[in-house]
């Protein structure tokens, strides 16, 4: 059985090998320390979604490249064969890794009420799209704050910090495509 630790290790160890990098030049691009890195890497820790985030910023890889399997054949997803990423208020459910030839992935969000995650900008020209399918999305821009409701959706740019805020007492769960310029 494969769970996310040990995807992520295996996948940040196969992109070092590929490109040939040290853990000090990774450390490096992403701004996370090489000992949790190495500690990732052994499977030994269990990465917050904002250390995932960061990670696949600095090497310039998705996220799902960085949390899924590699498996390029796959047409019909059903959640329960899906590892999730979970962190203490959000958790993200990648239905769609990362395609090449694409440069979009597409997962699931559910963020717990009151929940919040700020995110660092992606790759230059990255855009993000949303649709809220249940609860309320409050979410900033660049410092400016926009409200999406159930059963509408949003787009903007995500080379630019940005945050994820359930301001309402149930889940709110959306679906977000990234694409990737």
């Amino acid at each position: 059985m494969y769970n996310i630790q040990n995807i992520v290790a295996k996948n940040i160890a196969d992109y070092r090998k590929k490109h040939h990098l040290s853990l000090d030049k990774v450390a490096n691009a992403t701004g996370v320390s090489k000992n949790m890195l190495s500690q990732i890497e052994k499977g030994n820790s269990n990465p917050t979604i904002t250390t995932l985030w960061k990670i696949a910023n600095g090497l310039h890889i998705s996220l799902s490249q960085l949390t899924s399997l590699q498996d390029d054949h796959i047409a019909f997803i059903d959640e329960s064969d899906i590892i999730p990423i979970i962190d203490e208020h959000v958790t993200i459910y990648p239905y769609f890794p990362y395609d090449e030839s694409k440069h979009f992935e597409m997962f699931k969000m559910v963020i717990q009420p009151n929940g919040k995650m700020h995110s660092e900008p992606h790759h230059a020209g990255s855009e993000e799209y949303i649709i809220v399918n249940e609860g309320t999305l409050e979410i900033e821009v660049d410092d400016k704050s926009y409200i999406i409701n159930n059963h509408q959706a949003f787009r903007f740019n995500c080379d630019v910090q940005h945050s994820y805020f359930n301001p309402g007492n149930t889940s709110t769960v959306l679906t977000s495509t990234m694409y990737y310029q």
